[in-house]
């Protein structure tokens, strides 16, 4: 019983020792700006009231990494007295972004072990994480052909000032600067238009750059899709000239937008045979008697394709006309005046050997009459002078050492008329073997006294 008295004795004498040395200090702490970026304070409002009798009392930092200003350096307070001060705590260097616990020892100096601590939070945030950043448009995307509404929204997502802000929007698209100010935690939205002109579809990247006291609060990449806009022009030119007709088509993408087209022109029979076309169809269908010529081609934003058509009919008329001349000088070269045809028959013995030959020499006139006619004929040596003619002597014979001439004289041919004139001659040699039988020359005169010759055809004897 004794001992029991004693603890409780000892419990009253600790307990009445904590309460004297429980500090005479209470304090208050308001967040003024608890987020702070990096160099710069964070402040706070603070409430000293004195719970002891007037003395002075002292807030120190104990964390030598942050360092406090205030507008005082101690408290003088009465007796259950306040006082109100404000708090700027730094950092004493640089700090990594994060949050932070911030320790103030308050104590009357009287009595410096009697003490309250007292914890300060602060965040520390980047300039890089200080504003959201976006852009909104019309969900369908932005249209080549008309004026658009682009929102450029800004948050400030912590409560600091943030004052003479500038945005820069750099795009192939737009470009776009902004000088603004965010309170705490205020949002803005800056509206713009945006005028494509003839832009390619498809998504475009858009950076957002913002500055703060020359630091970069905003270096983000937002995507802005441009819509599809198909814009298809086609013209077409005709021209007409003597037998020529000439059409021109073309189609121009004024849209923004990749296009596949296709073109198609229906010729008949006829007009296929004197068409042509640049470029060539891509296939040509022929269908109840026409012809369908199919261009497929690919036009991308800002593309042409012309195609042209020609039908000519005057080229392949005077193709045909030129034709028909050439047949007709040629079938007149042909059949004009004389023609010489020289056939050579064989004169055989009983036992089979050549002993001579028999000459027949053909004359047609298929031109207008001719005059002064002589035709002369070449024996060869290993044959003898004619020993019989036919209807008509020559006028003369020459001899020669290679052989003799055989020559007549004929007045006159008219148109149509035909002479024949023949001779037999006896080999020198018994079996004459291969001979050459040269041509038969005719020279003669029209009836303007132009001179010409003529030659017959040669015989190869085997």
């Amino acid at each position: 019983m004794k001992i029991l008295k004693i603890i409780l004795i000892f419990l009253m004498l600790t307990t009445l020792l904590n309460f004297a040395n429980a500090a005479d200090v209470r304090v208050k702490v308001t967040p003024v700006q608890d987020v702070a970026l990096p160099g710069s304070p964070a402040v706070f409002d603070v409430e000293i009231t004195n719970l002891g009798g007037r003395g002075e009392i002292k807030a120190v930092v104990t964390d030598f990494n942050w360092r406090k200003d205030s507008n005082y350096g101690f408290y003088t307070i009465e007796g259950g007295g306040t006082i109100k001060d404000t708090y700027k705590i730094s950092p004493s260097g640089n700090l990594n972004p994060g949050i932070y616990s911030v320790n103030i020892r308050f104590y009357a100096t009287a009595n410096p072990e009697d003490y309250l601590d007292q914890g300060f939070t602060i965040s520390v945030v980047p300039y890089e994480s200080l504003v959201d950043v976006n852009l909104e448009y019309n969900p369908q995307g932005l249209s080549p052909d008309k004026e658009n509404l682009v929102i450029l929204k800004l948050k400030n997502k912590y409560k600091i000032e943030l004052d003479n802000l500038n945005f820069k929007l750099r795009s192939e698209i737009t470009n776009q600067d902004f000088v603004t100010n965010l309170g705490k935690q205020e949002e803005k939205d800056f509206p713009f238009s945006v005028i494509l002109g003839n832009v390619r579809e498809g998504d475009y990247e858009v950076n957002v750059f913002g500055l703060f006291k020359d630091k970069t609060i905003a270096n983000a990449t937002r995507i802005v899709k441009v819509a599809a806009h198909s814009d298809i022009k086609e013209s077409k030119k005709e021209e007409f000239s003597f037998l020529v007709k000439t059409s021109e088509v073309s189609r121009i993408n004024n849209g923004n937008t990749v296009s596949k087209e296709i073109y198609t022109k229906t010729v008949s029979s006829f007009e296929n045979l004197f068409t042509k076309s640049t470029p060539e169809p891509t296939s040509v269908e022929k269908s109840s008697g026409a012809y369908k010529y199919v261009w497929q081609f690919t036009l991308n934003p800002n593309d042409s394709y012309v195609v042209i058509t020609k039908t000519n009919y005057g080229r392949p008329i005077l193709n045909l006309l030129i034709l028909a001349l050439l047949i007709y000088v040629a079938y007149g070269q042909l059949n004009r005046g004389l023609k010489i045809t020289k056939k050579v028959l064989m004169l055989k013995s009983s036992e089979g050997h050549i002993i001579g030959l028999k000459v027949l020499l053909i004359l047609k006139n298929s031109g207008a009459a001719i005059k002064h006619i002589r035709l002369s004929d070449t024996i060869p040596g290993l044959l003898e002078l004619p020993h019989e003619y036919g209807t008509l002597k020559p006028s003369s014979i020459k001899h020669s050492v290679v052989g003799s001439y055989v020559m007549w004289d004929i007045p006159e041919l008219i148109k149509g008329e035909e002479r024949v004139l023949s001779y037999k001659m006896k080999s020198k040699v018994t079996g004459l073997g291969k001979l050459n039988i040269p041509r038969a020359v005719c020279r003669y005169k029209d009836k303007d006294e132009k001179l010409y010759i003529t030659r017959s055809n040669s015989f190869n004897l085997i």
